[in-house]
């Protein structure tokens, strides 16, 4: 009898413990990918960036309509002159494991983002804060970094000049805090994890690596009674057919990995849809090696190319040619003015839509390669995916067709081609960015000589010198003009050949609201919520 009623209460108690489960407020996201890397500094990728926004937050925050918003900072001042800014801490900040958080941990985050040995990708967007460019050169030392806690709830920040986008800026995430005893633990793997403090809507508890990832609801964050999921879970399902399957099984809530030869009839049915996402698709030519390290070889290779038809055969999507490096949206002198945005204002088209072939073998043969004879043997390399295949087989295919070359190709997994693009082990390389902040600059910065994103190892003090004004210059007019001549430059010397304007198609359970999608194509869940059991 008492063995019965043992048995009887334990089958109460997991009954009641299968109705908690069962209840919990839960969302599944495809991320798609492993990330290399969710360390705050050293992120560059948008997958990554998508889990460091729902993880962590800054000074100020990326609001529901994409401009920057307070966030742990509640109020600021800035002095006449612009040169120094002062923030003030929310009061009872804390840690996901409780631990008050503090204007040091800012203090220490943004020193590691200037620390030389953590060559931090995006260091460049922080230069404008004093000392901040000689610290991460290794001429200054970090405590001369313009960056000072000056109490627990107080941190000022000490300009070289004035930033006409530093709000947007401080929302970043390499501008987020640290905490000292987490990273200096283990400097380099600290994120890799997958238990670590965070200060933002959720918490991580588990990773499992290519597998996914597990957040929980951060109950210590300043703004959780706002947050209504208990967990979100990240999945990585890369193969297109099994992400797809997923999402029907209702395995999966969110899904942007699609099959391209189905998404035409899932965007006709209304299953899938397609959102306006603010980058372009490119590739990358190392101008650091023969033969790329001359313009000619670089033009005749971008004249050889078809877009027309990698959109139209290819990818399917409906995406927009890239007639230049900047995609249309990004506001211009006006940004009040969507009709006339930055790639209206240029009436100049770069490159033309059809390959112009008898053009492209002359400035081969001007090169020494006519008709291709004599010319070296060269790689493509691209990231492990379906559409980037195909790309790269079309774009090899129209080399070899209208300049007699042979172009041999190499996919490699995700992390290794980012480290490859990095070290610039490459001749030609696929890549793609979508903007950081809603500026034409946050596309151009990054072909400044030296920029560790600067993966072409592009050189031109021109361009250089036009950059550098546009980050100081507050004169809208003046530094929109410097950003046009920059692009000019760029697209005249042709570092990168710009393909089609991204445009993201993605599916979404109708159990699920609230999930906020930026044209950036981070995604953001603090306003998630589930509205169906």
């Amino acid at each position: 009898m008492r063995e019965k009623r043992w048995f009887l209460a334990l089958a109460v108690v997991l009954c009641l413990m299968g109705t908690a489960w069962a209840g919990e407020r839960e969302i599944v996201y495809n991320l798609g990918i492993e990330p290399r890397t969710i360390d705050p500094v050293l992120n560059s990728a948008t997958d990554g960036a998508t889990v460091i926004y729902n993880l962590f937050e800054g000074l100020l925050r990326i609001g529901f309509d994409d401009a920057p918003e307070p966030g742990c900072a509640e109020s600021w001042e800035v002095s006449e002159d612009g040169l120094s800014w002062t923030f003030h801490l929310r009061e009872g900040l804390k840690w996901s494991d409780g631990k008050p958080m503090t204007a040091e941990d800012f203090r220490y985050g943004v020193q590691r983002m200037f620390t030389p040995e953590n060559a931090c990708p995006f260091a460049h967007i922080g230069f404008f804060i004093k000392n901040a460019e000689a610290c991460f050169k290794g001429t200054a030392k970090l405590d001369e970094l313009g960056v000072t806690a000056v109490d627990e709830r107080t941190l000022r920040l000490d300009l070289e000049h004035p930033s006409p986008l530093m709000l947007d800026y401080l929302s970043y995430h390499v501008f987020y805090p640290a905490r000292a005893d987490v990273v200096e633990a283990d400097p380099r793997d600290w994120p890799a994890s997958g238990s670590f403090p965070c200060d933002g809507p959720f918490t991580i508890t588990e990773w499992k690596h290519n597998s996914e990832m597990t957040l929980v609801k951060n109950p210590h964050y300043w703004d959780a009674d706002k947050v209504k999921l208990d967990r979100l879970r990240m999945v990585m399902i890369n193969d297109a057919d099994a992400a797809l399957a997923a999402f029907r099984d209702g395995k999966v809530d969110y899904n942007h990995t699609i099959p391209s030869s189905m998404l035409p009839q899932l965007l006709q049915s209304g299953e899938a849809r397609m959102r306006n996402t603010l980058g372009t698709y490119f590739y990358v030519f190392n101008t650091t090696r023969r033969p790329f390290d001359d313009a000619r070889v670089r033009k005749a290779f971008a004249l050889a190319v078809d877009r027309t038809a990698v959109v139209e055969k290819v990818t399917i999507a409906g995406q927009k040619l890239a007639n230049g490096l900047i995609p249309y949206g990004i506001p211009g002198v006006n940004p009040n003015d969507p009709m006339v945005d930055f790639r209206a204002e240029d009436k100049t088209e770069y490159l033309p839509p059809r390959a112009d072939v008898e053009q492209a073998k002359k400035l081969l043969a001007e090169a020494g390669y006519p008709d291709g004879k004599g010319f070296p043997k060269v790689q493509c390399k691209y990231n492990n995916d379906f559409w980037n295949k195909a790309i790269a087989e079309a774009l090899q295919a129209m080399w070899r067709q209208n300049l007699g070359v042979v172009v041999d190709l190499e996919n490699e997994e995700w992390k290794v081609f980012i480290n490859t693009r990095n070290e610039k082990d490459f001749d030609i390389a696929r890549h793609g960015y979508l903007v950081d902040f809603f500026d034409a600059g946050s596309l151009l910065e990054l072909w400044q000589t030296g920029v560790p994103e600067n993966v072409a190892g592009y050189a031109n003090e021109e361009y250089d010198a036009l950059i550098k004004d546009s980050l100081k210059q507050m004169d809208r007019a003046k530094r929109i003009e410097d950003m046009h001549k920059a692009e000019q430059i760029l697209m005249q010397d042709l570092p990168v050949l710009p393909l089609y304007f991204y445009s993201t198609p993605y599916m979404q359970s109708a159990r699920v609201k609230g999930v906020c999608m930026s044209p950036r194509n981070w995604v953001f869940f603090r306003g998630a919520e589930v509205v169906e059991p």
